[in-house]
């Protein structure tokens, strides 16, 4: 059997790995965990310790870096040659800065211009937002707008919370259903609301970065939808006008 060749990671005292990524700590095997998005994608893999009763937790290709990478250091970046985030073993861990990680991590981003059927496609369903919103104001009937949250919407928004967000299942079920309820209480009070889709990911955005919906999920004070029209007899009794004579 080949003996496996440990080295020590100075930045973790009692931290050995080999080249392909086994842990040892003070002479124990130490596994490394391989974590999962709610997605299912691969997440990054982690060392954790247990130091005075509390975990402390590494990057792990960071540490097989440190020990095996002569040109690593801690301001340095790290790539995965095949571009597999759970394979770090260290011939394939490829030392860069920073400009050539941001590289790595735009090469399948599918950045490109969207076709013109595709725009056509946004701006129809822009317009047909906006005429729902129209329609509600007209016959206070809220049957299509809640055939559209249930088709299209809620469905739409759960896939962003979980897949772009990131902010997990039980997040996502309850902080989509809290955003589609502000977007009806804004169109039930008024609010020219032309676009649901961009209103509620922005709530959604909001909330993940600073636990609230900000300045955009305040709701706009009620105002009367079913305006009354102008009685012209009723002004010309109040205010007296009288017919100019040519």
């Amino acid at each position: 059997m080949e003996n496996k060749i440990f080295r020590p990671v100075a930045s973790v005292p009692g931290l050995e790995v080999t080249r392909d990524a086994e842990f040892r700590y003070r002479g124990r095997l130490k596994k490394a965990t391989y974590y999962f998005t709610v997605a299912g994608r691969k997440a990054t893999v982690r060392i954790s310790i247990m130091v005075n009763g509390k975990s402390h937790y590494w990057q792990a290709a960071k540490l097989v870096a440190e020990a095996w990478k002569l040109n690593f250091s801690s301001e340095c970046y790290l790539t995965y040659r095949d571009g597999d985030i759970h394979n770090i073993k260290s011939d394939n861990l490829i030392v860069c800065d920073k400009q050539g990680f941001y590289k790595y991590a735009l090469r399948n981003s599918g950045l490109k211009a969207k076709s013109i059927d595709e725009r056509k496609a946004k701006l129809d369903l822009i317009a047909n937002e906006a005429m729902m919103t129209k329609r509600y104001f007209e016959t206070l009937d809220m049957k299509e707008i809640n055939s559209h949250v249930t088709e299209y919407l809620y469905p739409c928004l759960m896939e962003y919370a979980l897949k772009t967000l990131h902010m997990g299942e039980a997040d996502s079920l309850e902080q989509v259903p809290e955003v589609l309820a502000r977007m009806y209480e804004c169109i039930m009070n008024g609010m020219c609301l032309y676009n649901y889709e961009r209103y509620c990911k922005k709530l959604l955005h909001n909330y993940k970065k600073n636990g609230n919906f900000g300045v955009t999920g305040i709701i706009p004070k009620p105002i009367q939808i079913g305006v009354e029209q102008l009685n012209l007899d009723s002004l010309w009794r109040k205010y007296k006008v009288k017919k100019i004579k040519n």
